[in-house]
């Protein structure tokens, strides 16, 4: 057998895994909402989710009253560190199989257009070509993956130690040519794993409220604040065997 049949053959034993469950409470936390619009942050209070501080809202989702879609999930990664999940970012949409073991049941494939320039972190400047279906049907997205500092954030957080990394950036559909939401992972340090606040503002890029309604399906905040759950609660229990196989330190590389 082959390195790079054995690789394929061994990366494929993973999507035959069982979904690691979400915590029981991190559910019913989103069963409860919709939440309080009164208790979302807007886009311009991005530095909130560096604070370890608790939030108003840490696990809900909503619609604002100008139609634009909120979800906040609050998912403890222990084991996982900030590099560990620099590391995924660049290396899962390198090839299809990796972003389906991430959630074998809603990611069907991905693909990468890489950074023009090197910048602090490997997936900055990064665009994905994702297909997965959150529960809302199938979808082809585009995630540009940007710096913090150029979505919103006062800093890049580079320096900072509550903060393990960043990942964020502007989700768009392939099929419509349209940038819709914005995405925010923030990993905070939390003994030796992380802590990983998600915030989505569903729609947020679309100017006009009407289109905002054409352009979303109906019931998404509800789906991916429970696909957002799901998919993080299994890298989490996936990340630091992957990293050890196939990481710059691995002794196995996949293909």
């Amino acid at each position: 057998m082959s390195a790079g049949t054995a690789a394929d053959a061994e990366l494929a034993a993973y999507l035959s895994r069982p979904l690691s469950p979400p915590d029981t409470a991190l559910l019913e936390a989103i069963e409860r909402s919709p939440a309080d619009p009164d208790s979302i942050l807007g886009l311009d209070e991005l530095d909130r989710l560096l604070d370890p501080s608790p939030l108003p809202l840490e696990t809900g989702w909503c619609t604002r009253p100008d139609d634009v879609g909120y979800v906040a999930v609050r998912n403890p990664m222990p084991e996982v560190t900030g590099e560990m999940v620099d590391w995924w970012f660049d290396w899962h949409p390198r090839e299809s199989i990796r972003y389906r073991i991430w959630h074998p049941l809603a990611h069907h494939g991905n693909s990468l257009d890489p950074p023009r320039r090197p910048g602090a972190k490997s997936h900055w400047g990064a665009t994905h070509h994702a297909v997965e279906d959150v529960g809302t049907g199938m979808v082809r997205a585009r995630i540009s993956f940007v710096r913090p500092t150029e979505i919103g954030f006062s800093t890049d957080a580079l320096d900072d130690p509550r903060v393990a990394t960043i990942v964020c950036g502007r989700i768009g559909d392939e099929r419509l040519r349209l940038s819709h939401t914005v995405m925010v992972h923030v990993f905070l340090a939390d003994g030796d794993g992380v802590v990983l606040r998600s915030h989505f503002w569903l729609g947020a890029l679309i100017p006009l409220r009407l289109l905002r309604r054409l352009a979303l399906p109906a019931g998404l905040p509800h789906r991916l604040a429970r696909h957002c759950a799901e998919e993080y609660t299994n890298l989490a229990a996936l990340l630091p065997d992957l990293h050890a196989r196939y990481g710059p330190d691995g002794a196995r590389r996949a293909p």
